[in-house]
């Protein structure tokens, strides 16, 4: 089970690391942000990769597919998820964001897209998820309404089609990273190599943009950010690294669907959640579901446990 327990540590510092980005990408621009972040976690766990015992960069290399595919995703959901901010109210956008892992695990088996085994779920978790995509159906007509913080129409329409996108992005993007741990690479080793994608995006944009290339270099840019970057997005994405190579995928994504229940309490408790009526009345179903379905995981996952520990009948 330390699998999951990685995870739900990855859940908890990420709803700090929102809060403090949040505030971050309010005082300096997105792609100097970016380039700022993953650069730190990349060379961070690049030294540790360098470092180990077993040194398994080659086989995340050797894979070159999955690695090309793991960054296409990862750059395509993290610049999606970004964008779809700037749409959307925040807590909906995390919403659709986090929501719809296990939906696209679930639709990947329906039409028999398997990038690995992915685990499987029972009638209850199933039901659940059931739930769960009726809940994001009705936030996005709440948003596209215009009944939620933000602007509706097709504004609203275009974040949430930025935030679809990123969900399953990531979700895609987890799977090649799974398979490159099921081939032996380690969870530094992907770390290390996951943000490429989004760095070369960021330095492209970062061409175009002499504002934002001036703070991207800057010194005192990175003495702020940095050390933040390291605390809030590197060790988070480590201990994450290691739940995704420990544990299924579906558990994996079950688990981050969890992620906007604690970030919209750390929000509440610092005073800096503005959510309309009909939008917390939809985040409030999907904590309520999130939660339900977590724990139908954890039920799940401990008979399946018991039952390959069962000896066998003689």
């Amino acid at each position: 089970m330390s699998g999951p327990a990685f995870v739900l540590a990855f859940v908890v510092l990420s709803a700090f690391r929102d809060v403090f980005f949040a505030d971050a990408l309010r005082s300096a621009p997105f792609f100097a942000v970016a380039l700022i972040a993953f650069a730190t976690c990349t060379a961070a766990f690049l030294l540790v990769a360098l470092c180990e015992r077993e040194r398994t960069l080659r086989v995340v290399l050797t894979d070159w597919r999955a690695f090309l595919l793991m960054n296409l995703f990862t750059a395509c959901a993290w610049l999606q998820y970004f964008q779809s901010l700037r749409f959307l109210e925040p807590a909906i956008a995390n919403v659709l964001h986090a929501g719809l892992g296990p939906l696209t695990i679930m639709a990947m088996g329906a039409i028999g897209w398997r990038i690995v085994d992915a685990g499987r779920m029972t009638a209850i978790e199933t039901a659940c998820q059931a739930a769960m995509a009726l809940c994001l159906v009705g936030l996005v007509a709440v948003a596209l309404a215009g009944l939620s913080a933000g602007e509706g129409g097709t504004v609203a329409l275009t974040g949430c089609a930025f935030a679809v996108g990123s969900g399953i992005a990531i979700t895609l993007a987890t799977l090649y990273a799974k398979r490159l741990h099921d081939q032996g690479a380690s969870a530094a080793a992907v770390v290390a190599t996951r943000f490429l994608g989004v760095l070369a995006a960021a330095m492209v944009a970062l061409s175009f943009l002499p504002d934002a290339r001036a703070a991207a270099v800057a010194p005192a840019t990175w003495l702020a950010l940095a050390p933040a970057a390291f605390v809030f997005m590197a060790v988070p994405i480590y201990f994450n690294q290691i739940g995704v190579k420990r544990a299924s995928p579906l558990t994996v994504r079950v688990l981050l669907a969890l992620g906007p229940v604690f970030l919209i309490a750390l929000q509440t408790l610092a005073g800096g959640t503005k959510l309309s009526g009909y939008s917390l009345a939809g985040v409030a179903a999907y904590c309520a579901i999130a939660i339900a379905a977590a724990l139908m995981r954890a039920v799940s996952a401990r008979i399946n446990a018991r039952a390959v520990s069962a000896p066998a009948p003689a």
